[in-house]
């Protein structure tokens, strides 16, 4: 049996990627890098069960997973990424997140926490010489003694529709 943590955000899912920034991210890690995504995107965190797979997925695809009627897809940050597959292991846990009406799920080691950032903690991402609105990391946030890379999911996420 999987634990979940769900998330009721208000609005639709669509009003959720359109918001502006709450300052507010569930952190986690993917390899030995620390990652965050905004909340509001977050519908749910569970832990690892073991996926379908697909023929002709993506590098970074798992499989999908039956949640609750919906057939959600998951990918593996660390390979989206150009790292490593994980070996997907109880332990690990599964990122639900909403992307317009798309939903996708985002493996990952663990969730570190929820975090506020407040506005003198954030830092640019260096720039990669593209567009920044297709880059992975939209920007930085200075806790503690590290750096947080707050992850784009439209630019990750790049097939999946925001309508």
């Amino acid at each position: 049996m999987s634990t979940a943590l769900e998330f009721e955000p208000s609005g639709s899912a669509q009003d959720s990627v359109l918001v502006p920034p709450t300052n507010q991210f569930v952190t986690f890690s993917a390899g030995d890098r620390g990652y965050g995504v905004d909340i509001m995107a977050v519908r749910e965190i569970r832990s690892w069960s073991p996926t379908t797979e697909l023929p002709d997925g993506s590098y970074s695809a798992c499989g999908v997973l039956d949640i609750r009627g919906t057939v959600v897809e998951v990918h593996d940050l660390s390979a989206m990424l150009g790292g490593q597959r994980l070996n997907a292991a109880p332990g690990h846990v599964v990122l639900v997140v909403s992307l317009g009406e798309t939903t996708v799920g985002i493996l990952v080691d663990s969730v570190s926490d929820i975090i506020f950032a407040k506005d003198d903690e954030f830092r640019d991402a260096p720039a990669s010489g593209g567009d920044p609105s297709s880059a992975k990391v939209s920007r930085l946030v200075r806790q503690e003694d590290r750096l947080i890379a707050i992850l784009n999911l439209p630019a990750l996420f790049p097939f999946v529709s925001m309508h």
